[in-house]
């Protein structure tokens, strides 16, 4: 049965790049980004109401899942929904595909004694830097081109953003959240505090209220999709195989993730990914083995 929650999460994260897309072409980025954060955050009142969990903190405990929600949920949702606009869903999964390389970087700057460099994992890093570069190349070709060829250029930074952010989030949540804290106090208030800060962003930034496009099937059916099932129930997903799993062996969805978001993407909208985008997906998997796949050390003999 673990096998089929890993496909499910897989399925659930890397078709949510399609869902996106389809908002972002009918609707404000801002306006997008809080609805999926909202109608997450009412799916998981509404659950543990049902199940009788408790989610209060107080403040001084508070700030950890909030700093957490918003380098998981706040930021780079913004910059997903952004950039997401202006390049191809396939392109989003190629760039969550490259999470576990900045996590690694992250930590290893950040958290001492914790994925220490290695000669290995130094290559790896280096061999997904010149995967990155292939896939920036068709945007940045196209960045002397017109104004809409700049926007691609600016997408895929936006979208890299998002990965390192998202990054950023995986390892402040390990250092910040700690066992007097539950998941269900975790995931609500990171939830709340993302909702908040992307309300205020809407308003900010003027956000408008969508016109009868947003009545579309297809647009709504993605909204609900996005929210609930690559958000929500993904979320839950990635809860039980980290139990069950841990955390090394529940990350190996990362590698499935952008095949799944390429593969929907060639389905649904019919885009085929160039050639320099596929060569530098396969060069960003290769990095993630060199980095995470470690030969164990030999034990010393008496």
């Amino acid at each position: 049965m673990n096998i089929v929650y890993f496909l499910l999460l897989a399925f659930f994260w890397g078709t949510a790049y399609v869902g996106v897309k389809y908002n972002v072409d009918v609707m404000d980025p801002y306006l997008s980004a809080f609805l999926r954060t909202i109608i997450g955050f009412l799916f998981f009142w509404v659950w543990f109401i049902a199940k009788r969990k408790s989610v209060y903190l107080p403040v001084k405990k508070a700030w950890r899942p909030w700093a957490a929600g918003m380098l998981i949920m706040g930021l780079p949702f913004i910059f997903l929904y952004w950039g997401q606009q202006f390049v191809p869903a396939g392109t989003g999964g190629i760039f969550n595909g490259t999470v576990p390389l900045w996590v690694f970087i992250i930590a290893a700057l950040t958290l001492k004694g914790e994925d220490a460099f290695t000669w290995r994992k130094a290559v790896g890093v280096l061999v997904g830097f010149v995967g990155l570069m292939f896939v920036f190349s068709p945007a940045v070709a196209k960045f002397a081109g017109s104004s809409m060829d700049k926007m691609s250029f600016y997408g895929s930074v936006s979208l890299l953003l998002m990965a390192i952010c998202y990054a950023a989030g995986n390892v402040l949540t390990k250092y910040i959240l700690t066992k007097d804290i539950t998941m269900e106090q975790n995931v609500f208030h990171q939830y709340l505090f993302s909702a908040v800060f992307l309300g205020i962003v809407c308003l900010a930034a003027g956000s408008h209220l969508p016109g009868k496009e947003i009545l579309q099937p297809k647009v709504i059916i993605s909204i609900l999709y996005v929210a609930i099932f690559s958000s929500a129930v993904a979320l839950l997903l990635l809860f039980k195989l980290l139990s069950v799993w841990g955390a090394l062996k529940a990350s190996a969805v990362t590698y499935f993730v952008p095949f799944v978001a390429i593969g929907s993407d060639m389905l649904l909208n019919g885009h085929v990914p160039g050639k320099y985008e596929v060569t530098g997906l396969l060069i960003i998997i290769l990095s993630l083995v060199l980095i995470q796949c470690e030969k164990p050390a030999k034990k010393a003999k008496n």
